[in-house]
């Protein structure tokens, strides 16, 4: 990379910062720019001035653009910005951090996409890997930062990436060996101006594959199927049914694949894991299991190798997680469901009655599938009570009233109200499911600080003794 002109950051969020002090630390002049001037990122921005940056806060002004030849761009700024279209216009090259950090990595790259599942499949992928006694290391927005993870990785070692749409929006030659694709489905309005440009920029994670790479993508989506129809090279469908397209697939309660060493396809299939084996609740979940499944075969991890990591993983925090049993009403914390589809997928988990806890801030999505889909669970017995909590409340109701004028629904503040209802409306056998279908940002800084709320008010109902039903 040549070390010529200045390189602006923009967006001094944890992988703006990363980019930052590895440009500093390749010798690169460096402007750090964030729109926000609070005492966190100013914070942030005194340290990397120390280190030798410039800074500039509180402005996208466009004359930051003077003598830059590079700009580095966080996940958290839009792509609509004046700012950004006159660096294109100006021929400036825009990279996101992972663009950056490919550049210097040193062993394989496998890459996660997707609305949905992407950190729990990248954390299957790893632990499969690393329990196969193969070197790797999860990374990207799983909330490690790629720049960070090619510098400790070692030589050879595997990068599993979980890699947004915005990332990809801004890369140049980032080439993963295996490109995962989970799902589409709405999201993320408030970043791209529609669907067609969403399901472009999540495409681009193949776009510059070649001989010997691989695309692992979902034979039961079929934007997906649309959308893989574009990769240059070699495709490997996983499908919840035993369809003769699939790669990886279930038949009679097993999951199987022809997903060899290199990505090669075999003629016959080979089981791997007995469904009931696999610890994490919901068909998503399977899913992601088919898809972490065929990555770490194609990187010649070994059948039952695979079977056996599967069998082992517990799931991660704020995913589906179940927190606790209370007097026959179990807890689950899903603050990761950021969307209204991945609180969909949650409510394929549960076949018991449940308590839905709903809101947060709407991302520019529409809430009436999801509406839907809770009246068509409520005539079935399925649904006691629906929270609409948060800035997204009133619309949240709205939605489920027009779907549904028989769903109980009541609009709160937030989960402390909530809980304090909870003793006189769940009974032993319900589900207390906080599944937001929003982001956090209305009341939290993000979705883990939702998550332990939820989980420290689980604790306290517990202590108080509210065992009943």
């Amino acid at each position: 990379m040549t070390m010529t002109k200045k390189a602006l950051v923009v967006g001094l969020g944890i992988s703006g910062r990363a980019a930052a002090e590895k440009l500093l630390r390749e010798g690169r002049r460096v402007l750090v720019n964030d729109l926000s001037a609070s005492s966190a990122v100013e914070e942030v921005a005194t340290e990397l001035s120390r280190a030798g940056a410039d800074v500039e806060l509180g402005h996208h002004d466009s004359r930051l653009l003077e003598d830059v030849d590079l700009i580095v761009v966080s996940p958290g700024v839009a792509g609509n910005i004046a700012l950004l279209k006159d660096a294109q216009s100006l021929g400036i090259t825009v990279w996101s951090e992972i663009e950056l950090a490919w550049r210097f990595a040193k062993g394989p790259v496998v890459a996660v996409t997707g609305t949905n599942g992407k950190t729990t499949t990248v954390s299957m992928i790893e632990a499969i890997l690393q329990q196969a006694g193969r070197p790797a290391m999860a990374a990207g927005n799983i909330g490690f930062p790629l720049v960070k993870a090619v510098e400790e990785a070692l030589e050879g070692d595997v990068l599993v990436v979980e890699v947004s749409s915005f990332q990809l929006a801004y890369i140049e030659d980032f080439r993963p060996q295996v490109a995962v694709l989970l799902n589409i489905a709405e999201d993320h309005f408030d970043w791209h101006d529609h669907m067609k440009e969403y399901i472009e920029a999540k495409s681009r994670i193949w776009v510059n594959q070649g001989e010997g790479d691989l695309v692992v993508t979902n034979l039961d989506d079929p934007l997906c199927i649309e959308a893989a129809e574009k990769a240059p090279y070699r495709r490997a469908f996983f499908s919840k049914h035993d369809s003769e397209a699939a790669a990886t697939f279930v038949r009679d309660g097993i999951l199987f694949s022809r997903i060899g060493p290199a990505g090669s396809l075999l003629d016959k299939a080979k089981p791997i894991v007995q469904l009931q084996s696999i610890r994490l609740a919901g068909e998503h979940n399977l899913e992601n299991a088919m898809a972490a499944a065929s990555a770490a075969l194609a990187l010649g991890v070994g059948a039952e190798a695979v079977g056996n990591s599967l069998c082992n993983f517990k799931g991660l925090a704020h995913r589906l997680q179940f927190i606790s049993d209370i007097g026959g009403i179990e807890f689950y914390n899903d603050s990761k469901a950021t969307n209204p589809h991945a609180t969909m997928r949650a409510l394929s988990a549960f076949q018991q009655p449940l308590v839905l806890i709903l809101g947060g801030r709407n991302k520019g999505l529409n809430f009436q599938e999801l509406a839907e889909e809770v009246e068509a669970r409520r005539r079935k017995g399925g649904i006691r009570i629906v929270y609409a909590m948060g800035e997204a409340g009133a619309e949240i109701k709205k939605a489920l009233t027009a779907a549904g004028p028989d769903i109980e629904t009541r609009q709160v503040e937030g989960l402390e109200e909530v809980f304090k209802e909870i003793p006189d409306l769940a009974s032993s056998g319900d589900v207390v499911l906080f599944s937001p279908a929003c982001a956090s940002f209305d009341r939290y800084e993000n979705y883990k600080q939702r998550g332990k709320h939820f989980q420290s008010l689980v604790e306290r109902y517990g202590g108080e003794g509210k065992r009943h039903g």
